[in-house]
């Protein structure tokens, strides 16, 4: 049974809800019943074979898929990726044996959209799941891919930005959040801790799973609200945290619209509180691998740790995420640790980002999926040592006042405020905090990242060249389905950060 940090923590009976999928939802390649798998057109192709390919291939056949998700890890806060702190020894160990990406990047700073470029492989100007807005149920997704293969499909989310809830996870089989964590008796603020969504996995667990399976688990922590246990919450409490820094706004124009919400805090107490928050979120990526090992399916599964934004605390004025196109909320982990002892290992140190993990996942099992509607590209290559770069830029938007777009490469990182006229570029081989803007020293430097931006913008469904030209009217969005925001949710959100 599931061992909590806390004490007298009791398992009791669940009351687990089938969510059913829904038409157009990915069908089971042999029980001759239920949806049809989707029809996906021209299919992308494979990586085409090589020894190296291969043998990544051979590794993660027939094996389930689990990919889990912890909430606003910042990757420069994780061992593995270099922190002092031991923050992350399950996510460290999973990394050694396993493959870390370097420099693996998000598509929004926020939980919904981010989690929709994961699903879809589309950036959020394409597949426009933002603010109230739903994600299209036609929209080619991840558990649709893996339905279409005879998988399993399984939700668990503790988040409710990442469920059926706000239009992401429909084409799952079973999905279980927020209602399910209720109807076992649970309230808020305990629906915040881990446990929350362990304790709907490990019933799904013992009643046998159906294999092959591929699970998307996403847990809050290390999310604030900081609902720590407290022999976590000691280990950095009141310590120096390192490489602590501060920086101001990027514009005045910024720090007008940011200062009238701000709120007096203890930049030392955020980070410590973080921290422990974050060794939370390891303990609870253990205890899914304990699981799994104790169902005896872990040695016959693709392990995926990753987040979907990082966190602020203070650099370039900014603190908690949504606002934040620099590198303390785009950055972040992705660990990828194969089936059985001794599998492949490496590092992958390219520019990699949330809409490559679709095509590399179908690609690695030989998933058929389409080639339009797929913006990412397939990290194989680059995992068997084949291909230096993947990615030529990076690009991430945010939902600030003004919204912000971030391109970045491994040499300069580009700001673009909306409206055209905010700008900063930083370079980033002699400024890596990216404090100085040098867009008046670099103008080829800059002109090559606009154009590359244009290129990118002139690709979306709507178009963000509002970024580049003062003149250019905001897109009109193409209506779609919106999310009565309830009492609660909101009351969910706002306790989350998401709303002020």
């Amino acid at each position: 049974m599931l061992s909590s940090p806390r004490l007298a923590r009791f398992l009791g009976p669940l009351t687990i809800l089938l969510v059913a999928g829904l038409a157009g939802c990915g069908g089971r390649r042999d029980d001759g019943g239920g949806p049809e798998p989707p029809q996906i057109g021209a299919p992308a192709p494979f990586t085409p074979s090589s020894p190296a390919v291969d043998r990544l291939r051979t590794a993660a056949e027939e094996a389930n898929v689990v990919l889990v998700i912890i909430d606003a890890a910042r990757a420069d806060h994780v061992g593995c990726y270099g922190y002092p702190r031991e923050t992350t020894p399950n996510i460290d160990r999973l990394a050694s044996d396993g493959y870390l990406f370097e420099n693996y990047f998000v598509q929004f700073v926020e939980t919904k959209p981010s989690t929709a470029s994961v699903f879809t492989s589309q950036y959020p100007d394409t597949h426009l799941a933002y603010h109230e807005r739903m994600l299209p149920e036609s929209t080619f997704t991840l558990a649709q891919g893996f339905g279409s293969a005879g998988y399993h499909t399984v939700l668990f989310s503790q988040n409710e930005y990442a469920s059926p809830l706000w239009g992401l996870g429909l084409h799952f089989d079973e999905a279980f959040y927020e209602p399910h964590i209720i109807a076992n008796g649970r309230q808020k603020p305990y629906i915040w801790e881990a446990e929350a969504v362990l304790e709907l996995i490990e019933p799904w667990l013992e009643k046998s799973a159906p294999e092959p399976f591929f699970a998307y688990i996403h847990f809050i922590p290390p999310h604030d609200p900081y609902l720590t246990p407290l022999d976590m919450y000691y280990k950095f409490y009141d310590k120096d945290p390192p490489n602590a820094w501060r920086s101001p706004y990027p514009f005045d124009e910024v720090e007008q619209e940011l200062r009238q919400r701000e709120k007096p805090w203890s930049e030392k107490l955020f980070i410590n509180r973080y921290d422990s928050h974050l060794l939370y979120a390891d303990w609870a990526v253990g205890k899914v691998e304990e699981m799994l090992r104790e169902a005896g399916l872990f040695e016959n599964t693709l392990f995926i740790v990753t987040s979907d934004h990082g966190e602020a605390f203070g650099e370039h004025g900014y603190k908690g995420h949504t606002i934040s196109a620099y590198d303390e909320t785009t950055h972040v982990p992705l660990v990828m640790r194969f089936p059985g002892s001794g599998g492949p290992t490496g590092r992958v140190p390219g520019l990699t980002q949330a809409v490559d993990l679709l095509p590399t996942l179908l690609d690695l099992l030989q998933i058929p999926y389409p080639s339009r509607g797929v913006q990412g590209r397939s990290l194989l290559s680059a995992m068997a040592g084949e291909e230096g770069e993947v990615n030529d830029y990076i690009f991430c938007r945010t939902a600030g006042k003004p919204p912000s777009y971030a391109v970045r490469d491994h040499r300069s990182l580009l700001i673009l405020y909306q409206g055209g006229e905010l700008r900063a570029l930083y370079d980033l081989e002699k400024d890596p905090r990216a404090v100085e803007n040098t867009i008046d020293e670099q103008p080829e430097r800059a002109a090559e990242l606009l154009e590359a931006f244009r290129a990118f913008a002139e690709t979306q469904v709507a178009p963000p060249l509002d970024y580049l030209d003062p003149d250019a009217p905001t897109p009109e969005l193409p209506e779609v389905q919106e999310v009565e925001v309830t009492e609660e949710m909101e009351r969910t959100l706002r306790a989350l950060g998401y709303l002020k």
